[in-house]
C-alpha cells in the first residue's frame, strides 16, 4: 500500500472518529440533562440509605457488656440484673440482640 493510500485511510477514519463523536455530544446534550438528574436522585437515595444503616445500628455484645459492667461496678448491680431478666433472659449471653438498644436505653438513665 502506498503512503498516500495509508493517508487517506488515516483522513477517512479521523472523519469517521468526528461524526461518531458529534454523535455521542448531541446524545448526551439530549440525555445529559437525564443523566445529571439520575446522578442526582440516585445521590439522594445513597444518602438516605446511609443515614438509615447509621439510624438502625444496633450495639454489639461487647458494647452492652462494656456498658453493663460499668454499671455494675457503679453500684447497679440488681438494677442491672432486672433489666436484662425483663427481656426473658438469665444472663447477658442469652439476650436477645434485637434488645440490647433497649437495654442500653433503660441502664443508661443510671448514675
Amino acid at each position: 500500500m502506498s503512503k498516500s493510500k495509508l493517508a487517506l485511510d488515516v483522513v477517512s477514519s479521523l472523519r469517521s472518529l468526528a461524526n461518531s463523536i458529534e454523535d455521542l455530544v448531541g446524545a448526551l446534550e439530549t440525555d445529559g440533562n437525564d443523566l445529571v438528574k439520575g446522578c442526582q436522585v440516585n445521590a439522594k437515595e445513597t444518602q438516605a440509605e446511609e443515614s438509615k444503616s447509621v439510624e438502625t445500628k444496633q450495639p454489639t455484645l461487647e458494647e452492652v457488656r462494656a456498658v453493663l459492667a460499668a454499671k455494675n461496678k457503679a453500684g447497679h448491680r440488681e438494677v442491672v440484673k432486672s433489666v436484662i431478666l425483663k427481656y426473658g433472659a438469665n444472663k447477658l449471653t442469652t439476650l436477645d440482640p434485637a434488645h440490647y438498644a433497649q437495654v442500653l436505653e433503660e441502664v443508661g438513665v443510671l448514675n
